[in-house]
């Protein structure tokens, strides 16, 4: 029952992923636009946290979750001849990476830190039900990159620990 119940949240999960939602500006300005306008030459203006003398955030964090993507579409659109890709066909690459770092990283570290056999189960079809879970996770903001370092750095202190006894 819990199997059919998880694939009914995922599926909830890929179509919030793959909706052209909007929750808030941050989404596209402090992430995808910062690369797309270097790789595909789009009209983007960096935000000031990226731009002032002593900026206060890197791009490297939000590096594999957008650069890779989108210069790997820029090297299939070339290869094939067709130029840059549409903006469109780039929104739904991002948020189709987004919902697979979701999907996989952050069920997993969930799976991983919850000790008891018994309550793995239902603690992730919990998350996989949250709405935080269905839109903040799979949209592109760099406040779900970071939620899921937190959760492996947590996964990585847990390993560190159960080691060291």
């Amino acid at each position: 029952m819990w199997r059919r119940t998880y694939l009914l949240l995922l599926l909830i999960r890929v179509y919030f992923a793959l909706s052209p939602s909007y929750l808030h500006p941050d989404e596209n300005f402090q992430g995808p636009e910062i690369f797309a306008g270097r790789i595909f030459s789009y009209s983007s203006k960096l935000p000031w946290e990226f731009t002032s003398d002593k900026p206060i955030r890197s791009v490297f964090p939000l590096w594999p979750a957008y650069d890779v993507p989108m210069s790997l579409l820029k090297w299939f659109y070339s290869e094939i001849g067709a130029g840059n890709p549409p903006p469109e066909i780039v929104y739904y690459v991002i948020r189709g990476v987004m919902f697979l770092l979701s999907f996989v990283l952050e069920d997993w570290a969930i799976y991983e830190l919850v000790q008891s056999p018994r309550h793995r189960r239902a603690t992730v079809v919990l998350v996989a039900s949250s709405y935080v879970t269905w839109t903040y996770q799979t949209h592109t903001f760099s406040n779900s990159l970071e939620t899921l370092l937190v959760a492996w750095g947590l996964v990585l202190i847990r390993r560190m620990v159960e080691n060291k006894v």
